[in-house]
């Protein structure tokens, strides 16, 4: 482990060791369920589980990462975003496993596969090394089915462990004496809700009545005929997986929550330790539309929030990294690591926050380093790379026609000089990124506030701001842009090159907020440019 200060992936990963001394094997665990898109709140899970087992592996240490998926877990209502006609059909998959409903949008095996996958095929971008491990294939597993069996044959205890600690936290709603820790799937209608009541409990054989369809049965745990309720499943996964680290929302701090039902159920029971957690807060979309801000919990179910797999498309996986692991907290027993604000229209200021932390970590502290390294996909480059501006990327992928295009705009702009091979790959992926975003939040994320456009032009000559106006009423009744501002130029008696030159200047200034451009032509050529110019002409003209 680094000496003096260290990021808190190494303080939990010092934890880990001191908490479980000698193991030859060290496990962290993340966890999700497919209800829906796996989206960046649900990441976060994932990349701590990643940073402390690269921690744990830095050290000397093995380590084994998996993404466990509650795939068993009961389906309760559609995506909104799912096709209609899976909607209409939804009710006949109430209550079944996520992994026993069919892909709405018919292109995996399952429901649960269908949200699965993209991450899982997402990982390598990312660096992340975790197998993912399906509820349904644990739930069968010799380690799971022997602690299963062990809870069951002292399932009072089992109940009173969980009720003490429920007690203890306040809760009214006790499990009531003969509960039967296990939830049987219906072998008529595949139910595995509430609706299927257990009634009796002999060895792993739960006899069961189904609710939902008058069915009676018998399941057998042994086999994986069902599954424990949650706050049992939970713990038992760490005993059968024998994780030692795992990463949980911020609401498992409190008292009487699933982690702390399930620390006290593996002490009592089984003798270990639970797993050492590192604790976060939630993430949040920010909603500008409409003029105001407003914030929503990320959603599966919903469809709020970026997927896993979509950030790639518009930024490099290390800037997601760096978001989650640039936090920090002091106690990792106490303290949980901040929420996130996500704007996606912020995404070019997330990116050039790396690149300024990336500034920092070339030649600051051992603790930027360490943050830095844990961001990164895979190595540390050989150097600080050159990089080019995310908001110049965007300002060029709004008007370049291909990714030639770009390149030779950059190239003149003289933003590609003395880069190496490497380099220039990275600018090659960022530009395509910067376009993809451009496209999903609408050109006008690039163009200065109409507002802020008019009081810059207060600092430019009179006569420009004139010919400005001039050009811009001609360029919106049709006319083409270069004979409008000669024509404007002209007018208002700024001749010859410079002259024109000087007009020019004010469209970018007005409409990027620098002092070039691409070709006024292919701006003019852009719908949002052309209102915002229309509001920039109101707003001089009221005054």
């Amino acid at each position: 482990m680094p000496a003096g200060p260290k990021h808190f992936a190494y303080r939990a990963a010092e934890e880990v060791v001191k908490r479980f001394p000698g193991e030859p094997l060290y496990v962290v665990e993340a966890g999700v369920t497919p209800s829906g898109k796996i989206h960046l709140g649900n990441f976060i899970d994932m990349v701590l589980a990643d940073a402390v087992a690269r921690a744990l592996r830095g050290a000397g240490f093995e380590v084994k990462g998996y993404l466990a998926v509650d795939s068993m877990d009961p389906f309760r209502q559609p995506p909104s975003f799912a096709p209609e006609s899976f909607k209409r059909e939804a009710h006949s998959y109430v209550g079944q496993p996520f992994e026993a409903i069919p892909d709405p949008w018919g292109c995996h095996a399952s429901y649960a596969e269908h949200f699965v996958k993209p991450v899982e095929e997402s990982f390598q971008a990312y660096g992340i090394d975790l197998e993912i491990v399906w509820a349904s294939r644990l739930h069968r597993s010799e380690g799971y089915v022997k602690a299963l069996l062990e809870i069951l044959a002292r399932a009072g205890e089992a109940t009173e462990i969980l009720n003490e600690v429920k007690r203890r936290a306040g809760h009214s709603r006790l499990y009531p004496e003969g509960w039967i820790p296990y939830r049987p799937r219906c072998a008529k209608c595949g139910r595995i809700d509430e609706a299927v009541r257990p009634l009796s409990l002999e060895g792993s054989k739960v006899r069961y009545r189904c609710g939902a369809c008058g069915h009676e049965g018998v399941a057998d745990a042994a086999r994986g005929e069902g599954k424990p309720p949650w706050r049992v499943d939970w713990p038992l996964r760490w005993v059968a997986l024998n994780v030692h680290f795992e990463p949980l929302g911020k609401d498992h701090m409190a008292s009487g929550s699933g982690y702390d039902t399930g620390s006290a159920l593996v002490r009592k029971l089984f003798g270990r330790e639970p797993p050492v957690p590192v604790f976060y807060d939630f993430v949040y979309w920010v909603d500008s539309s409409g003029g105001s801000r407003r914030l929503e919990k990320f959603s599966k179910r919903k469809g709020t929030g970026l997927g896993v797999d979509e950030w790639l498309r518009y930024a490099p996986p290390e800037v997601l990294r760096f978001q989650v692991l640039k936090r920090e907290v002091g106690d990792i027993f106490s303290e949980a690591l901040s929420h996130w604000e996500f704007d996606f229209l912020q995404i070019p200021a997330y990116v050039e926050e790396f690149d300024r932390f990336e500034e920092l970590a070339f030649g600051g502290s051992e603790l930027a380093r360490q943050v830095y390294a844990l961001s990164l996909p895979g190595s540390p480059p050989p150097r600080k790379p050159r990089r080019v501006s995310y908001y110049q990327l965007a300002r060029v992928a709004a008007w370049m026609e291909d990714l030639e295009d770009g390149l030779r705009m950059l190239k003149r702009q003289g933003k590609l000089e003395g880069m190496e091979e490497w380099e220039l790959e990275d600018v090659k992926r960022r530009l395509m990124m910067a376009r993809s975003w451009l496209e999903a939040a609408g050109y006008g994320a690039i163009l200065r506030k109409p507002e802020e456009a008019a009081e810059a032009l207060k600092s430019l000559d009179a006569r420009v701001v004139e010919a400005f106006a001039e050009a811009a009423e001609a360029m919106l009744r049709g006319a083409e842009p270069g004979e409008a501002v000669s024509k404007a130029a002209e007018t208002r008696g700024l001749s010859g090159r410079e002259g024109r030159l000087q007009v020019y200047r004010a469209f970018y200034l007005a409409l990027l907020g620098e002092e070039s451009g691409p070709p006024l032509r292919r701006l003019a050529a852009r719908p949002e440019v052309r209102e915002n110019l229309r509001r920039i002409l109101e707003i001089l003209q009221s005054k």
